[in-house]
């Protein structure tokens, strides 16, 4: 997933990094190959519904088969010779579960309000997840296809990372990148989105080059390629550095900047880290970002956010960052203010299915209570900002507990990016950040400060203890029956049947939070030595 638009803000604005297959075909040998697989799941249940009758089998056997078929499609298409690296997620973070929660909960509220289709379903498409029978079977399936067959595909190595262990897929395969470097070859990463870019960056020091590709409407109209829908386009990774480096502008224009940049897209939000209202991208947001760098930052030789010699957040300079764009955050903020009052003068229709199902998607923008209550050109409206998204008082101490586990969690996306994650159980807590005014008072000024207080090493959650988090009650059936059975009869509070929504500075309703969570660290730490007891015995 990744920052909400970022993949179509890269396209527009440096469109000079698409490349076609026939391009790659003549001019591009391929060391390694990297699959992110688990959208192939998905391609491949949404090819099957459209025509599937129960006479053709069972619907997970010709998912599964389907899988395989496009796994050798892109194997015979990429040609790799060193690498074959076939990924599935296995157990997130918990910083990455909140967010799966959100999502499939905001799905199921969707099917219920008749905002997706009507017809029954014919798979629960939910069972992609890891831990459930379908995706220990694909696992299994996947394995007995592709190991050990490195004569058969002229490969010299082949890996397959099932469900079954940690870790998000693409942070699975960029982990063995870092561990097998080929610094004077190419790479091949199958899967598209913004946070595979932020990580390829990161790890374009692995290879010659490395090269994101998906099939053509993946890309959409802002491809300018005439590509058949069936071949894909690959984004040069490396070219593109060398375009955000010209828009960067700097005194000194050295990869190091590109770490700098990344990390600055962490205050545009993510998986892990909610966007600052000031700072959007649909409008202004990187634009300030760069400006903002380039005058506190960029404008001197070596000075950066990420200390070239560490690696480790320069911590002195993202205050001075933090500090400037503080200033200008009341003016940004009623600029992004201007932009969505112009929403209030339209009138929607509400005659048809469709007309409801705009109106539903784009309630962020027509009912904006919180936003108007905040209403920033009236006094005081930093506390309404905290009283009406947080239900907190601006006091001393919940500003330092809000703020501190804001840069906690840059630390740890960065770590993450990097070098792996550095806190299996570590998550942002709330659904927006501290205002940047209030942040910068919490910044280290020192270079090297460390902020994760981990002493020990984390361990994930078991897969299981992952599906009790993140489907909602309709779905629990997905795990074993004693389990499912478990949470039915203790744990029947953890499950709300009403959902809460919170939409404030959002565009869409898939960018909303659910804001009724009774799950707790320590809950879900007692449920899962339950479900490991379980499987133990």
């Amino acid at each position: 997933m990744g920052i909400p638009s970022y993949f179509s803000y890269i396209i527009k604005n440096h469109s000079n990094i698409i490349r076609s297959l026939q391009y790659h075909q003549a001019k591009t040998a391929f060391a390694a190959l990297y699959m992110d697989c688990n959208s192939i799941i998905y391609d491949a249940f949404r090819d099957l519904e459209k025509n599937y009758s129960p006479q053709q089998g069972p619907i997970e056997s010709l998912i599964i088969s389907a899988v395989i078929a496009n796994i050798k499609k892109y194997i015979y298409m990429i040609k790799p010779s060193e690498y074959l690296y076939i990924a599935f997620d296995g157990v997130a973070p918990f910083a990455k579960m909140e967010q799966q929660r959100t999502r499939r909960y905001k799905s199921q509220f969707m099917t219920q309000h008749g905002e997706t289709s009507s017809q029954t379903p014919i798979w629960n498409s939910a069972a992609i997840t890891p831990g459930t029978q379908f995706m220990n079977t694909l696992s299994e399936k996947i394995a007995t296809e592709f190991r050990g067959k490195e004569k058969q595909y002229n490969i010299r190595k082949i890996v397959v990372s099932g469900s079954i262990e940690p870790g998000e897929g693409e942070h699975k395969m960029c982990e063995h990148m870092r561990q097998h470097p080929l610094t004077q070859q190419n790479a091949a990463v199958y899967g598209l989105d913004s946070d595979l870019i932020m990580l390829s960056i990161f790890h374009l020091k692995y290879y010659e080059n490395i090269y994101i590709f998906r099939e053509a409407p993946v890309f959409g109209d802002v491809a300018k390629q005439k590509t058949p829908n069936h071949l894909p386009l690959f984004l040069d990774v490396k070219q593109l550095c060398d375009s955000i480096q010209r828009e960067m502008e700097c005194a000194n224009s050295t990869p190091q900047r590109i770490y700098d940049y990344v990390f600055l897209c962490f205050f545009l939000g993510n998986d892990f880290l909610p966007h600052f209202p000031a700072l959007n991208i649909r409008t202004h947001g990187i634009q300030v970002l760069l400006d903002t760098y380039r005058n506190i930052v960029g404008k001197t030789p070596n000075k950066y956010l990420i200390d070239p010699s560490t690696q480790s957040i320069a911590w002195k300079n993202v205050y001075e960052l933090v500090k400037d764009l503080a200033k200008n955050e009341y003016s940004f903020l009623t600029t992004e203010y201007t932009a969505r009052a112009k929403f209030d003068h339209r009138k929607w229709a509400d005659k048809t299915v469709q007309d409801r199902a705009d109106i539903f998607n784009n309630a962020p923008i027509i009912f904006r209570a919180e936003e108007k209550y905040i209403c920033p050109q009236e006094p005081y409206w930093e506390d309404r900002y905290y009283k009406a998204l947080f239900h907190e008082n601006k006091t001393p101490p919940f500003l330092k507990r809000l703020s501190t586990n804001y840069l906690e969690g840059l630390e740890w996306v960065y770590t993450y990016y990097t070098s792996g994650c550095p806190n299996w159980k570590w998550k942002y807590n709330y659904h927006y950040p501290p205002l940047l005014v209030d942040l910068v008072s919490h910044i280290p000024h020192q270079h090297t400060t460390t902020l994760l207080s981990q002493k020990t090493p984390t361990q994930p959650f078991s897969p299981y203890t992952q599906l009790a988090y993140v489907l909602p009650p309709t779905q629990l059936h997905l795990l074993p029956p004693q389990m499912h059975t478990l949470l039915q009869t203790d744990y029947t509070h953890l499950y709300p049947k009403n959902m809460e929504f919170q939409w404030a500075f959002c565009k869409y309703f898939w960018e909303a939070h659910t804001t009724n969570n009774p799950f707790d660290l320590s809950t879900l730490e007692t449920l899962d030595q339950k479900f490991i007891t379980m499987t133990q015995n």
